[in-house]
């Protein structure tokens, strides 16, 4: 067991670290086309290994998901030099007389542009997905927080000093989300509506704090948190909607977006030793290329997916009582210690209502990738209004969390997890 835990965790970590500077350096060094190739070919391959970890956890195969995760990075190195193939030589389109493209010209030349495509329908529900996310974690750092100042012994005639750091560092985060609506938030001359929006959403999360103190559902940490997150959101949907309309592709890149460097190398073996000897420069070349907000909202957004996708499977095994094997969250899968697929229980025996969790926890991998993948390539500008309707989907959910099952005893799970 410790043995396949260890193949998991290292075969994760691995896989984390090519999927995070392989993208950027394809995307710097080859051009937009391979990265979208790419990106494709990683996604595909952590789909098809979420497929199998799914239906073959506590089954007599389960042993093959751990030889798997240990061979993933092989596997991932195996599609960079594929891309590195097809790139020094790309199919040709079939002949005249066929009526369906060959399948190589069709994974090279069609699916990425489709998958392109399909990232950018879908960039909305990213958006959303964001907030929901930056929930859970706000509210886990407001009870981790609370439970750090609890557990200062207090001495008679002693002070707290943990609770005072504690509110110290909440007044220094409503002070910089302050700052944030003062001098960074853009006021248009042409419309209202997004000050109108601000005051509105910040006016909710007043009487939102003042509702979850009074029910002892909240703690100033996390209400800190939570109006930091609105002004961030609202000051990104300003900036977004300043930018220059741009058409579908061209995203932050320069009109030659379609135009790879030079290369001179005419095989994979030299092509991936120059890709490793500048992977480094790569990252450094997109990071400075990538408008200031944008490259915020790509870390932001993958940190906040990954750590979402650690703390899940944590409340799902508190509330449910059982280990349903899905510790080793992450992008690359490295985030725990415990493969876990013989522990728990399988799909088919889960509760309904937790078996869709289940699934979008199964296919985290792929999901991170895509996410990644769209917004080093696609530029989030018709994202304006739809960062609105994510405000006001973080602040609809946090209410219903504060406002059910208030009256939870203590000795609750929900209550647990809160203040108590």
């Amino acid at each position: 067991m410790a043995i396949g835990a260890a193949m998991s965790y290292f075969g994760g970590m691995g896989t984390f670290g090519q999927v995070l500077l392989g993208l950027p350096m394809v995307l710097d060094l080859l051009g937009p086309p391979s990265f979208l190739l790419l990106s494709l070919l990683l996604t595909l391959h952590h789909f098809l290994y979420s497929t199998l970890r799914l239906f073959l956890k506590n089954t007599p195969f389960a042993p093959l998901i751990s030889i798997l995760s240990f061979l993933s990075p092989t596997i991932t190195s195996s599609l960079f030099l594929l891309t590195f193939y097809f790139h020094l030589h790309p199919p040709s389109p079939s002949s005249s007389t066929a009526l369906i493209p060959s399948p190589v010209y069709t994974l090279v030349e069609v699916l990425p542009v489709v998958y392109a495509k399909i990232l950018r329908v879908v960039s909305p529900l990213f958006t959303l997905l964001e907030g929901v996310s930056t929930l859970l974690v706000i509210q886990v750092a407001g009870r981790v927080g609370k439970g750090w100042a609890d557990e200062e012994e207090k001495e008679e005639g002693g002070f707290e000093w943990r609770s005072l750091g504690a509110l110290v560092l909440a007044a220094l985060v409503y002070s910089v989300g302050l700052a944030g609506v003062y001098k960074y938030f853009p006021i248009s001359a042409d419309s209202s509506i997004p000050a109108f929006l601000l005051g509105v959403a910040l006016t909710a999360v007043v009487f939102l704090s003042s509702i979850g103190f009074a029910l002892k559902r909240t703690n100033v940490l996390e209400t800190s948190l939570v109006f930091v997150y609105v002004v961030y959101s609202a000051w990104l949907s300003g900036v977004e909607s300043a930018m220059e309309p741009r058409s579908f592709g061209s995203g932050w890149l320069s009109s030659s977006w379609a135009s790879a460097k030079s290369v001179p190398e005419h095989s994979v073996q030299t092509l991936a030793k120059r890709a490793v000897i500048g992977v480094m420069d790569s990252v450094w070349d997109v990071a400075q290329t990538l408008p200031p907000h944008l490259l915020l909202s790509l870390v932001y957004r993958v940190a906040v997916l990954h750590l979402a996708a650690r703390i899940v499977p944590v409340i799902r095994k508190a509330s449910m009582g059982w280990d349903d094997g899905m510790s080793d969250s992450g992008m690359g899968g490295g985030g725990g210690v415990t493969p876990g697929f013989w522990d728990g229980r399988s799909l088919g025996e889960e509760p309904a209502n937790m078996r869709v969790t289940t699934v979008v926890l199964s296919y985290r991998r792929a999901i991170l990738i895509a996410v990644y993948t769209h917004l080093l390539f696609l530029d989030a500008g018709s994202q304006t209004w739809w960062r609105w309707l994510n405000i006001a989907l973080f602040l609809a959910v946090w209410s219903l969390e504060l406002l059910l099952d208030a009256d939870d005893d203590a000795d609750s799970v929900s209550a647990r997890w809160k203040v108590d």
